[in-house]
């Protein structure tokens, strides 16, 4: 199966696996170097069993190169797919990194950055901008799959990153990454057309693949958002200090779950493990950091909303 043809082309790109920041909850970008965890860890491990089926189907050996970020993450990952423990054959390729998340990097939630992201015309501080992250991964495939001359090319890379890559070769809505998933994009003409499939190893330990549709669709959110709160409660919310505060008379059980909406919003999945939020009589607190301070006030401003800041 490994072509010598120009014509068929074969690219198996994967994100790194699950790190300390995805296991809080919070956005990583270029600048980030998390660690993986240990699960992220067993990830990649995991999805060496596609990489031995690969390379005993003959499409990838241990010559087959591999480009990645310089970033821990990316790495370990890389190392632990291929089973390359001292990196052979792996090229650093900066363009491939994630776009950078300026000032509120490792900061913003997951969650809250669905709601960030929907406002129009609107970016964190000094954020790259989504058309130049695009351009820069977009000049790093052209570059690598021509240099190819028809030989498999592994990336691995970031979980925007990876949504880039499977846009170019056609995943229209743009693909909801998971962890060390491999993916396969296969062209059968040059590159004019792709076909992108998710790869898996079965119990009996057969490499499956499936095709992915080139438009996916996006399951909605149940989850309470930020400015659905910031709707019902902004007149009696304070920010005070890096501390905030909101009165409300509703009962035990609903401000239990505020609070834990805003624990997850503003800190991430661990805000009990930092004790930071607090529910005490008809309070309900959340101990900010200047970042987390900054995010709060701005998304409050943006969505026309008002919180007394002292």
């Amino acid at each position: 199966m490994n072509s010598s043809s120009a014509d068929e082309l074969h690219v198996i790109f994967i994100r790194h696996g699950r790190t300390t920041d995805n296991a809080k909850g919070v956005i990583s970008g270029g600048v980030a170097d998390p660690d993986l965890v240990p699960e992220g860890r067993e990830q990649a491990k995991g999805a060496n069993k596609v990489y031995k089926a690969l390379e005993a189907k003959g499409l990838v050996s241990d010559e087959t190169p591999v480009f990645t970020t310089d970033r821990t993450r990316a790495v370990d990952t890389a190392k632990y797919f291929t089973g390359r423990e001292n990196g052979e054959n792996f090229t650093t390729d900066q363009r491939l990194l994630e776009r950078l998340l300026g000032d509120w990097d490792s900061k913003l939630t997951e969650r809250l950055q669905k709601e960030v992201k929907a406002i129009d015309g609107f970016s964190p501080p000094n954020e790259e901008k989504p058309a130049d992250h695009r351009a820069h991964v977009v000049e790093c495939l052209d570059q690598r799959i021509s240099d190819s001359k028809g030989q498999p090319i592994i990336l691995v890379s970031h979980g925007g990153t990876t949504r880039r890559i499977a846009a170019y070769f056609g995943i229209e809505e743009g693909l909801e990454v998971q962890n060390a998933v491999p993916h396969h994009a296969v062209s059968k003409d040059g590159g004019k057309s792709w076909e992108i499939k998710k790869f898996a190893v079965d119990d009996k330990g057969e490499l499956q693949e499936e095709v992915l549709p080139k438009k996916l669709p996006k399951a909605a959110s149940t989850a309470r958002t930020m400015e659905s709160i910031l709707q019902e409660h902004a007149s009696n919310a304070s920010l005070l200090n890096g501390v905030l505060t909101i009165k409300t008379d509703i009962n035990q059980e609903a401000k239990d779950a505020l609070a834990d909406d805003l624990g997850q919003l503003l800190i991430g999945k661990f805000y009990k493990d930092e004790g930071v939020v607090s529910v005490e009589g008809d309070a309900v607190t959340v101990k900010l950091d200047n970042v987390q301070s900054e995010i709060m006030q701005e998304f409050a401003k943006l969505k026309g909303m008002e919180i007394s800041v002292q």
